[in-house]
């Protein structure tokens, strides 16, 4: 018997399990993951973003967060003395806005961000192009620029927090759910215990859903369903012709977006039309034909580059408004809860997730962060909540 069970061994998972077992040292919590080698994982493929440049207070607070925890990995995630190992690239932010729409809306956010103590700058494009040389400053109406903000190793920030659950007792089982038994009772419907692929059964207090793009096939085990469906994201690797010199991790409004990574960058493309199922193939094209054009535009040298490698990842695209959903569905077992659907921002906010849903399991309500505007109670509710602005 766990007091605990958390369907999927990612990072939101390992920060459920981390959060449990730093405030409750002695519960007994199992992490179930189906792909231990993490070869598909969006923990492992994400672009690995941190930022402040958000719309809604929660989100802000989240991220917040988020730098709180993988700002201080190495003393947090230590392990018998040895540091927790995160490379963690503060080069900031930029948002690009290329029309007066959405600079109008950008001005909103900045004015809101800043209301809240965020250090955000608001530029037009020669003050872009005084920071960073590289931009074309011609297509920029006004920019948001977070000095603070950047871009972390995702697969070193799994790892680390996996790591760390481990040394703090948390039982990590390879093994896929496929069943989910309830039973009703005089508290309604109850999670009494999942069975494993290989026959095992694992009773539980409590019920986690971390498993991201994957999170509908779990509630449907349960008997009810949620509006998340795996969103395609294809990323490029690329080495530009000619030095650009160093940039924020940056997006505008074309949309395109790109961040350093190792002697390069990356790029990539988010596809709706293929959202509703899981695709592991790259169309080139879209590089050659979309992206590309797009990239030149935003930086003129980048006219002349090298597409290296290429691989795809899949978003939890919440597909009623875009943000997360948390806390136990209105129509499913009360004791089981799930965060999901984050829509391209999981990895920035998985810490605060994986802290807020264990103040759900042991206190009943958020105590750090109030984030009922995030309860997945809202689409019952038909109350939409989306970000504003630029998003993922």
């Amino acid at each position: 018997m766990h007091d605990v069970v958390i369907i999927g061994g990612g990072l939101h998972g390992c920060s459920t399990a981390y959060h449990l077992l730093r405030r409750e040292p002695t519960l007994r919590v199992a992490v179930i993951e189906k792909d231990s080698t993490y070869e598909h994982a969006a923990s492992a493929r994400s672009n690995a973003g941190v930022r402040i440049l958000f719309s809604q207070e929660e989100n802000i607070a989240m991220s917040r967060y988020g730098h709180e925890v993988y700002g201080n990995y190495a003393e947090l995630m230590a392990v018998d003395g040895e540091p927790g190992q995160l490379d963690f690239n503060r080069h900031g932010y930029l948002f690009i806005s290329n029309t007066e729409a959405e600079a109008e809306l950008m001005r909103a956010n900045h004015a809101f961000q800043t209301s809240l103590g965020c250090e955000v700058q608001l530029l037009d494009g020669p003050g872009v192009a005084a920071l960073y040389p590289c931009f074309n400053p011609d297509i920029i109406v006004c920019a948001a620029y977070s000095p603070n903000d950047g871009w972390l190793d995702p697969h070193g920030a799994l790892q680390g927090m996996r790591r760390k659950a481990r040394s703090m007792g948390a039982d990590f089982i390879d093994g896929e759910v496929t069943g989910i038994q309830t039973d009703d009772g005089p508290n309604g419907r109850l999670v009494r215990a999942v069975t494993l692929r290989d026959g095992q059964r694992l009773e539980c207090g409590h019920l986690v859903n971390n498993t991201g793009a994957w999170a509908n096939e779990i509630c449907r085990m349960a008997g009810f369903e949620i509006p998340v469906a795996p969103l395609h994201r294809a990323t490029f690797y690329l080495e530009p012709g000619s030095p650009i010199g160093m940039t924020p991790q940056t997006r505008d409004g074309q949309p395109v977006g790109i961040r350093p990574e190792g002697k390069g960058f990356i790029t990539g493309n988010t596809d709706f039309s293929r959202a509703g199922a899981f695709d592991w193939t790259i169309d080139h094209d879209i590089f050659e034909n979309i992206l590309w054009p797009r990239l030149a535009r935003m930086v003129p040298a980048l006219e002349t580059l090298k597409v290296m490698n290429s691989w795809p990842c899949h978003y939890a695209y919440n597909t009623f408004d875009g943000n997360m959903l948390i806390g136990a569905w209105p129509d499913g077992p009360s004791n089981m809860v799930m965060a999901t659907g984050f829509s391209g921002h999981g990895l920035q906010h998985a810490p605060a997730a994986g802290r807020a849903l264990t103040e759900l399991i042991l206190a009943g309500r958020f105590e750090t962060i109030d984030l009922d505007r995030f309860h997945c109670r809202r689409v019952k509710e038909d109350r939409a909540e989306p970000e504003v602005g630029v998003l993922a």
